[in-house]
């Protein structure tokens, strides 16, 4: 019985093995159309109806032919091992003679005997066929609309408003540069295709290379923002595109594109927007900006401010009296002399005389100038007007009249080099009397902690 059994298995596998050669005899015809914005590698499969090839869908016969589209690589793989990379369009004959087949070329009797030879492979195998060839498409269009956005704000080194907060969102798009490296690494001897969603995720799911885009836009935006001149103000950005994807090229392209066969191709920023508290100093910043260039602007702001207050001051609950008793305070503060001026200040830009309720009304007078001081010394006993070298009181002498120069901070005084004579300490340097970036000066002499022109510190 078991010799039996031996024969009947040998005869089994030599039938399965010649039935399986001859049925992959007849060429195939390989192709694939686009495969669009979705798939990134399809695997290739029979084209043909009429004289199909019978036989195993991993063995292409030798002699078949792969008709490769425009905007697609095409990866020939034999035994899991890639073979070969076409990358230009056009029709391609497989050749290779691990798959032979009769019809391969007009060598009939080397077509038959390679035939044969792989028959009594396939027997050695148990009439299985020991081998695999596949044609892989892979995708090399643009992957366009890839959303992205930060899920918090981002730290921004505004040239203008110093270092603020922004929230940002977008579009990106990527594509397979290295085919090779791409499928290798990534990819893999995939059944039937592998798709961008599978790749990349969603915004609301995101896969790994999505999340590495978003870590390296804080890298990206460090080398936008900065002082002038090179540095981007958060609210051009959108309009800075390219700025924008050649630094994040710099930031993933050589990691993405030696791992992963890939490259960032297009970024498009939608919107950027500062969070609560940056908005708030944003306008801060601005309204400063804008009073310090305009003084019309500045006194329009002054009336109006007065105004509400006289508004306010009529609706007061407790009564219009007391409201304008309160507002009578402030006027005594310079409330009704700054309305005026500022008033002033507007029609005086727009060439008109004041009128209405402030005509008429000016500034507060100058304050009557201060008595003569009588001639000569006063003496520590009070005597005044005294002219000689001694108090025509006491008798007490002249004293000596204070040294020029200037006084330290421990208490000398007369200083005139560089260094205190008491305790060696250097002279203070004066304090500034305008902006060391833009040349600003205040009108009033005093110097503010900010520059209201740039929003430089001033020392």
């Amino acid at each position: 019985m078991g010799l039996i059994s031996l024969i009947a298995n040998v005869a089994g596998t030599t039938f399965n093995s010649i039935s399986t050669q001859i049925q992959d005899q007849y060429l195939e015809f390989f192709t694939q159309d686009s495969l669009g914005q979705d798939i990134l590698v399809k695997k290739g499969v029979n084209k043909m109806e009429k004289g199909r090839n019978k036989g195993s869908s991993e063995v292409i016969s030798n002699g078949s032919v792969i008709n490769v589209p425009e905007g697609c690589f095409c990866l020939l793989v034999n035994n899991g091992e890639i073979v070969d990379c076409v990358s230009e369009a056009g029709a391609y004959k497989w050749d290779t003679s691990t798959a032979p087949s009769i019809l391969a070329n007009k060598n009939f009797g080397e077509n038959v005997k390679a035939s044969i030879g792989d028959i009594w492979n396939r027997m050695k195998m148990g009439g299985e066929i020991q081998q695999q060839q596949r044609v892989y498409f892979v995708n090399k269009l643009e992957m366009m609309n890839q959303n992205f956005g930060t899920p918090s704000p981002v730290p921004y080194a505004d040239p203008e408003y110093r270092n603020i907060y922004i929230r940002l969102n977008g579009t990106f798009s990527f594509r397979v540069e290295n085919p090779i490296t791409f499928f290798r690494n990534i990819v893999g001897n995939v059944r039937d295709e592998y798709t961008v969603a599978e790749f990349m995720g969603t915004p609301a799911k995101p896969q790994q290379p999505r999340l590495e885009f978003l870590d390296n836009i804080t890298e990206t935006l460090n080398k936008c923002g900065g002082p002038y001149p090179n540095g981007i103000m958060f609210s051009t950005l959108p309009s800075k595109q390219g700025e924008f994807r050649r630094y994040m090229q710099d930031c993933l392209d050589d990691e993405w594109l030696q791992k992963r066969g890939i490259v960032v191709e297009t970024v498009a920023i939608a919107s950027v927007t500062p969070d609560d508290k940056s908005r708030e100093r944003i306008e801060k910043v601005d309204e400063a900006k804008l009073y310090g260039q305009d003084q019309a602007a500045l006194g329009a702001a002054v009336a109006l401010g007065q105004t509400e207050a006289m508004k306010n001051a009529g609706a007061n609950a407790n009564g219009a009296v007391n409201g304008f008793m309160g507002l009578g305070v402030m006027g005594t503060v310079g409330g009704n002399n700054a309305t005026a001026a500022g008033l002033g200040a507007v029609q005086q830009a727009q060439g008109q005389p004041q009128t209405g309720f402030f005509a008429g009304q000016q500034a507060a007078p100058a304050a009557a100038p201060a008595a003569p001081v009588a001639a000569g010394w006063t003496c520590s006993c009070g005597q005044t007007g005294n002219t000689g070298k001694f108090c025509g009181n006491c008798g007490q002498p002249q004293p000596a009249p204070v040294a020029a120069g200037w006084t330290c901070s421990c208490g000398q005084t007369g200083n005139t080099g560089k260094f205190c004579g008491n305790c060696g300490k250097p002279q203070p340097a004066a304090a500034p009397t305008a902006c060391p970036k833009c040349g600003w000066q205040p009108a009033d002499g005093n110097m503010p902690k900010f520059c209201p022109e740039c929003g430089t510190k001033i020392e």
